[in-house]
């Protein structure tokens, strides 16, 4: 079953054209959602991941804000390739939780170390 890509996009959006482009480059296909035109769609969205911006994907059930889940368009081409692919396994929702909370922590205590770090240089 091949598992479909939703784009989340906006007009003045440069990076979404960015990636539009590098997909149809890399033949993957897409489904675009404008969000002029999908602006209910799009404000569930921004309620369930928390971040409104552009672009943000969905493969399989899952969404990929900029930023958080990839930093530009190759690694956002790369992870909706792989998505699509053959050996990708999705997890249980257990172990994802699990794993993101685990990701989260260690982030914050990075950030922690950052701000020590800045104390003492002062």
């Amino acid at each position: 079953m091949k598992k479909e890509i939703i784009i989340y996009t906006m007009d003045s959006c440069p990076y979404c054209k960015e990636i539009k482009d590098l997909l149809k480059e890399k033949k993957i296909k897409f489904t675009e959602r404008n969000r002029a035109e999908f602006t209910g769609e799009w404000f569930r969205v921004v309620q369930l991941t928390g971040i409104p911006m552009f672009p943000t994907f969905t493969v399989d059930g899952e969404y990929f804000v900029p930023t958080r889940d990839f930093r530009n368009s190759n690694e956002a081409a790369n992870i909706m390739e792989y998505m699509t692919s053959k050996e990708y396994k999705k997890w249980d929702i257990q172990t994802k939780i699990y794993e993101k909370l685990k990701t989260t922590g260690l982030n914050i205590h990075n950030q922690f170390v950052n701000l020590n770090k800045k104390d003492n240089d002062e």
